[in-house]
């Protein structure tokens, strides 16, 4: 059978249907790396939009984690029938978090947005990385099965949610469409890759994504080294710097609250930590700044501005 509709025209109609009825979408697009996924719900809002609200895909609605799309749907800022892209946001997550998270945010879209008619569409890998209450809110799940580079299109598979409440049981379904009298049942769909703009967008807030994510990974992984350092360092401590350590070091104590806890002068303290600090601990810094900041010594500050406020004014 030849092309019955249009680019983006089945789609449009199932959305505007919805809508209409006051209702928000769920929509799953499924498929491994390559698949065409992220430039597939690209086209899918871009042609939406061209169509429903005269103008491109805004890039601010795609997210990359699950907190920067809530502060999207909480910002006031989307109107009725837009549509948002969360782009795999289980990569940062474990399973078990993804899960829990997504569950809890399609009933936050369900039950707080009902009225704006927002559509959320969100790629990941499988669809088994959704637990069944997760899979039992969304209402279409589409399947990507590549892109056609010579053609320069993306295929899918669209499948749409029908759900028996009798039974409790839900079944997947291809869309049926209605076309001069005549009704289709639309087994593929096949989408051009986005504009050459929108994918220049995309790729410049998805490089930057990745590299945040690379950056705060790797601060990471520097942290777990400097507590090992420490740690192996901590072995080579005497008991007396152990106190000091577990003092000025673990619970923020000065070296003189140190030193009076212990029973102890200030200088035998102050020269615990300099053993401390010459064995590979980098405390200088820390001890001078508790110390100058201590309760003790801004009271002794505030009385020594105080006698010096009374002298002034006793000659004055």
């Amino acid at each position: 059978m030849g092309r019955v509709l249009e680019e983006g025209v089945a789609f449009n109609r199932w959305c505007d249907g919805r809508f209409k009825r006051n209702k928000n979408i769920l929509l799953a697009m499924t498929g491994m790396t390559g698949s065409g996924k992220s430039y597939t719900s690209l086209r899918i809002c871009e042609l939406y939009y061209q169509d429903k609200f005269k103008k491109p895909f805004p890039i601010e609605n795609v997210c990359f984690s699950i907190s920067e799309l809530m502060k999207l749907l909480t910002s006031k800022t989307l109107k009725r029938g837009e549509i948002i892209i969360l782009e795999e946001a289980g990569t940062s997550l474990n399973s078990l978090d993804y899960q829990n998270k997504v569950s809890k945010l399609f009933t936050f879209i369900l039950q707080s947005f009902r009225s704006m008619n927002i559509g959320l569409i969100f790629t990941l890998p499988v669809l088994t990385m959704l637990n069944k209450s997760a899979r039992m809110l969304l209402h279409a799940h589409y399947v990507t099965s590549g892109i056609d580079f010579y053609l320069e299109t993306c295929k899918i598979k669209p499948l749409y949610h029908q759900l028996n409440q009798e039974r409790g049981k839900s079944y997947w379904k291809f869309q049926r469409i209605k076309v001069n009298g005549e009704i289709h049942t639309m087994k593929r769909l096949n989408f051009k890759i986005p504009s050459k703009e929108l994918r220049k967008f995309y790729e410049m807030k998805k490089n930057k994504f990745v590299f945040d994510l690379s950056e705060d990974f790797v601060n990471q992984l520097n942290e777990i080294e400097r507590d090992h350092q420490r740690k192996m360092a901590r072995d080579d401590l005497s008991d007396v710097e152990q106190d000091i350590f577990e003092d000025v070091v673990e619970s923020g104590l000065t070296p003189t609250q140190s030193a009076e806890k212990r029973g102890r002068t200030k200088s035998s303290t102050y020269d615990g930590l300099k053993r401390i600090k010459n064995k590979g601990f980098p405390i200088e810094k820390w001890i001078r700044y508790r110390e100058i900041k201590s309760p003790k010594r801004i009271d002794v500050d505030k009385r020594k501005i105080q006698k010096k406020e009374q002298k002034n004014r006793t000659f004055s």
